[in-house]
């Protein structure tokens, strides 16, 4: 396995070059998938949106730095944000507008995200992309400027930053700021059970690869390209933060630490840095598609192959065992219906436990008992699947406190000074 080199950027080149950088559509596999668009950047929209719904209270225009911002998807994640209070806001599609911006200005270390970035968004003057590693730290001409509202960073993109170059980063970011800037990133976690391997390494940067953009049936393991990623314990990660904060003479007041995608990590499928592949997030991609009907014996979580290192992180074991329980109890909800057992969902929707979730599962077998009242080609597909998913996701956001067992952290802090 080649050594890391903090410059590499090639993955990424070859990626833009192949297309999975413009603006694309979702889809069953790929790297903006049905999961992508309808879970993750969900999840992203909804942490974030508190956010700048109050920076959009002070009527004023936004500057926004986007960290690692690839061809621009930040952008499009933050200007295709829906209001909180859709009754009162019938006429407004999404909360932050292009002319509510002053300026988006993405960083990236790849040329060829820097130029695609540029062609995705030609037509806004607001709108820019610098080249830069951030390795390195911000760029001078960018702590020339004006301080930013938000410093965004999505998808793991500080993750390939040694802890060090990190805390200069965030040292820069918090001396940049000013008193109510937003520090929003989102981070490898280091607890997944997408990779149990890592959860008792203690070197700081370990192997990751972007094989999944690659079909299963044309990935060969011996050609498989890794590359080096920092992979954060929770607590590790926010004693980072203070520290950095501390050093540039500001405090930080902590929002939020989430995990993000705990069983629809990419690598939960494909198993290359785990034992057991499981097709966990080609299945629910399948559940959000109108046009598929998921596999349901592909969706029941068997976490077996992770009990040996259980004692690992004793907190991130128990919200993943949690967690599988409560999918686990959706999914053999959805196979008492699909056979028109009556008496066996009766039975678990009153004497189930997740309380959370029971109102939920009660108008699932409502919405399969009036089949008739929905006029569509495929029933399954397009309302009982999508239906399934989104209440599998809604489990995993309905956790306000993060422990690190997600593909990702996301972190919101504001800046005090």
């Amino acid at each position: 396995m080649p050594e890391w080199r903090p410059n590499r950027t090639e993955f990424y080149e070859t990626a833009v070059s192949m297309g999975f950088y413009g603006r694309e559509d979702a889809g069953l596999t790929g790297k903006k998938d049905n999961v992508r668009k309808f879970w993750e950047d969900i999840f992203i929209k909804l942490a974030v949106r508190p956010i700048i719904e109050s920076k959009i209270s002070e009527n004023r225009k936004l500057r926004i730095l986007d960290l690692g911002a690839g061809s621009g998807e930040g952008l499009e994640l933050l200007t295709h944000i829906p209001p909180s209070n859709p009754a009162k806001n019938v006429k407004s599609d999404f909360i932050l507008k292009q002319s509510d911006i002053e300026m988006y200005k993405g960083i990236d270390i790849s040329p060829s995200m820097i130029a695609q970035g540029r062609s995705n968004y030609r037509e806004y003057g607001n709108v820019s992309f610098d080249q830069g590693n951030l390795e390195d730290g911000l760029m001078p001409q960018v702590l020339r400027e004006k301080p930013y509202d938000l410093y965004f960073s999505t998808y793991g993109s500080l993750s390939h930053l040694h802890p060090q170059s990190l805390e200069k980063l965030l040292g820069q970011i918090f001396r940049h700021s000013k008193s109510g800037s937003v520090l929003f990133f989102d981070i490898h976690g280091k607890y997944s059970p997408a990779w149990p391997k890592y959860w008792g390494e203690k070197k700081t940067m370990l192997p990751y690869t972007m094989a999944y953009l690659v079909p299963g049936d044309k990935r060969k393991e011996e050609n498989v390209e890794w590359f080096n990623l920092c992979y954060w314990d929770i607590n590790d990660l926010r004693t980072l933060l203070n520290k950095a904060a501390s050093s540039a003479g500001a405090e930080l007041n902590f929002s939020f630490m989430l995990d993000r995608s705990i069983f629809i990590s990419r690598h939960i499928d494909t198993g290359l840095m785990s034992t057991k592949p499981m097709p966990i997030r080609y299945q629910v991609s399948r559940l959000l598609d109108h046009g598929y009907r998921g596999e349901v014996e592909h969706l029941i979580l068997d976490l077996k192959h992770l009990e040996k290192f259980k004692n690992l992180n004793p907190p991130a074991w128990e919200r993943i065992t949690d967690y599988q329980k409560k999918w686990n109890k959706i999914i053999y909800l959805l196979e008492a219906l699909m056979n028109s057992e009556d008496k066996k969902v009766q039975d678990f929707i009153e004497n189930t436990n997740i309380d959370l979730m029971s109102d939920e599962l009660k108008f699932i077998t409502w919405l399969y008992r009036n089949v008739d009242r929905f006029p569509v080609v495929d029933f399954w597909a397009s309302v009982i699947g999508p239906q399934i998913a989104v209440i599998l996701r809604n489990i995993e956001m309905s956790y306000t406190e993060g422990v690190g067992c997600g593909h990702g952290i996301l972190c919101g802090v504001e800046i005090l000074k």
